[in-house]
């Protein structure tokens, strides 16, 4: 395992960061036509289940328990998401109890986003992160603003996108035949990085009615050339956006998401 897979035992916070992406390319990002299919996106609130599905062994990781509630609010000009999680890691060396609260709010045209993240460790500190970006356009550049830990500036790459966007397209695609594809995705978790995610579609079920899409997604630091991935996610995800089954896949251990509650929240009034 490499070492930035030996930190996200250390930060038990990235768990729920991917998940958030994961509702979300290769070394290269392919450009696609756009599909002329429409996806309506479910406002929600899901409740999940996290345990440690396999592996942890070799790097003293004995159990993983936790559980992530997390709502879609459709607010008719932005899509609002909220996230808290609890989760609780048990080591060959000691505990960690990692309590976090994640907000979002994104641009439905796909302009702008902003997020607060607050995440308590017991033991450790208690940190803040927030900030705002703004999608490069043909006229300007895009740009991302950290304003907690640290003020900071940095450039947003050409063609990334946010979340929610990078959601619909996903299924949108998905649903007019795609079985491949990558996208630059950007969505604050960890303060100025911007990922490159492929995703691989497999087979779809028809699950109460509804189709589901059997997902393998993978995430690389973007432009950093990297062969072996972040992190790997399998993803049954259904055609609404709502994620029914998540496996976290960091190499040598794999954390699985499952979900346990769903309710449909009312669309704000659009």
């Amino acid at each position: 395992m490499n070492l930035k897979g030996r930190a996200y035992l250390m930060e038990p916070m990235y768990i729920r960061k991917v998940f958030l992406s994961s509702m979300a390319g290769a070394l290269v990002l392919i450009s696609m036509p756009a599909s002329s299919q429409t996806i309506d996106l479910l406002a929600h609130r899901a409740v999940y289940e996290m345990t440690l599905e396999s592996g942890g062994d070799a790097i003293g990781l004995v159990s993983v328990h936790g559980g992530l509630v997390i709502e879609v609010e459709d607010r008719c000009e932005t899509w609002n998401v909220q996230q808290r999680v609890l989760m609780q890691i048990l080591r060959e060396d000691g505990g960690l109890v990692t309590t976090s609260t994640y907000d979002s709010f994104e641009a439905k045209d796909g302009t702008w986003y902003r997020f607060e993240d607050e995440t308590t460790n017991d033991p450790g500190p208690t940190e803040r992160s927030a900030g705002e970006a703004v999608a490069a356009t043909k006229l300007n550049s895009g740009s991302i603003t950290i304003e907690e830990p640290e003020t900071s500036r940095h450039d947003m790459p050409e063609g990334a996108i946010f979340p929610m966007e990078h959601i619909s397209d996903i299924l949108e695609r998905a649903l007019a035949g795609e079985r491949f594809m990558s996208h630059v995705l950007f969505d604050g978790t960890d303060g100025a990085t911007v990922n490159d995610v492929t995703t691989i579609v497999g087979k779809s079920e028809t699950i109460e009615g509804q189709t589901a899409w059997n997902m393998r997604l993978a995430f690389f630091d973007h432009g950093s050339g990297d062969e072996l991935p972040n992190v790997e996610i399998n993803a049954l995800l259904r055609d609404d956006g709502v994620a029914l089954e998540l496996a976290f896949d960091y190499g040598d251990f794999i954390i699985r998401s499952q979900l346990r509650e769903l309710e449909t929240l009312v669309d704000g009034g659009c």
